[in-house]
């Protein structure tokens, strides 16, 4: 009686063995699911933010003789023209600044610390681009306005002039804001999902 009740006691004793081994199997393997599921969302992140950064450079390689050529057509002074060009070629550049490092990134073959990194960098500039952008588009603006008062001598035809350009001054930088948070939260994304990979 004793030792069938052993022989019982390992019997249950080896299924739990097998029980166990078994949920550690699908825990491991739920695991490395899970981690590709992460891995595609960063890569997928990753990609959106590559895809926008494309996008913002082609549209401003298109601007740049876009604007120049409308004002130098207008009459505007060679001066302003020149300006204009170099305002747009620098946020061009710092465009393809922000978004060069992530290029090259291949995020299912990298480490995931070095792609933090870059989005983290990434993230930075976009967070501090109003720091130089602003007072750029400002100093701009007053020699818009000192063109327009030259070429305009008309007060309404002036003002009228000078609203349009407010209003699509207003459009431009709800569409360049949208576009500038929209970048934010995809690289915000992506670093809480490294950062769910790492834990």
């Amino acid at each position: 009686m004793n030792m069938e009740h052993n022989i019982n006691e390992l019997d249950e004793l080896q299924q739990m063995r097998e029980q166990i081994a078994v949920l550690r199997s699908k825990l491991e393997t739920q695991q490395i699911v899970n981690e590709k599921v992460i891995v595609a969302a960063i890569s997928k992140g990753v990609s959106n933010i590559n895809r926008r950064g494309i996008i913002l450079s082609i549209f401003g390689f298109l601007v740049i003789p876009f604007c120049c050529g409308g004002f130098y057509a207008m009459n505007y002074s060679d001066g302003f023209v020149l300006g204009t060009g170099i305002m747009l070629f620098v946020c061009l550049c710092a465009t393809l600044y922000a978004h060069i490092g992530l290029r090259v990134t291949n995020v299912s073959r990298g480490n995931m610390l070095e792609v933090g990194e870059k989005v983290l960098r990434l993230r930075k500039l976009y967070v501090y681009w109003h720091l130089w952008s602003v007072p750029m588009i400002l100093v701009w603006g007053y020699f818009l306005y000192r063109e327009v008062c030259f070429i305009y001598p008309d007060p309404q035809m002036r003002n009228g002039f000078l609203i349009g350009a407010a209003v699509g001054g207003l459009i431009g930088a709800a569409i360049g804001l949208n576009e500038h948070f929209k970048v934010l939260r995809m690289a915000d994304e992506v670093l809480s999902h490294i950062k769910e990979l790492q834990e």
